[in-house]
């Protein structure tokens, strides 16, 4: 029928078309943007800089995250870490500008959270630790991104 079929102990677990196209089954994989506002950094209170929303069936979820500061003083610094719903998960991360402001930066962070099956909004957030940040500065096409992907 011109269908590979990928098994494993006689359960398929994805398929290949002779079109090419790709289907699998029990993995989940959802990719947001932030939106096409500007999100500004200037206080100790974690702010979003991109969530998404996501269905698992109890796997490790693959968690990948990255943007784009632009600070708006010389030196300067802000932290950045995942959250599981309002929980912290995994390691938090310091970026520094050690260049002069208006100098934009990248940052990029990633884990494998192992949550129960349910439904979980994760996020990618940063707070001041020196100065003020601005995220996504020209909108959605700097804006953060954060990817979540059920592991098989």
């Amino acid at each position: 029928d011109g269908v590979i079929d990928l098994q494993s102990n006689g359960t398929t677990k994805a398929s290949l078309s002779t079109g090419g196209v790709f289907t699998t089954t029990g993995q989940s994989q959802v990719q947001a943007v932030s939106d096409s506002s500007v999100v500004t950094v200037n206080s100790d209170t974690a702010t979003t800089l991109a969530s998404v929303s996501i269905t698992t069936t109890g796997k490790p979820v693959l968690l990948i995250a990255s943007g784009n500061s632009n600070p708006a003083q010389t030196g300067g610094f802000f932290l950045y870490r995942l959250y599981r719903d309002s929980t912290e998960i995994g390691k938090r991360h310091k970026a520094e500008n050690g260049g002069t402001a208006s100098q934009n930066f990248v940052f990029a962070i990633n884990h494998i959270d192992t949550p129960s099956a349910g439904t979980y909004t994760y996020a990618i957030k940063a707070y001041r630790g020196g100065g003020t940040h601005t995220f996504g500065e020209d909108g959605d096409v700097e804006g953060a991104i954060i990817t979540a992907c059920e592991i098989l």
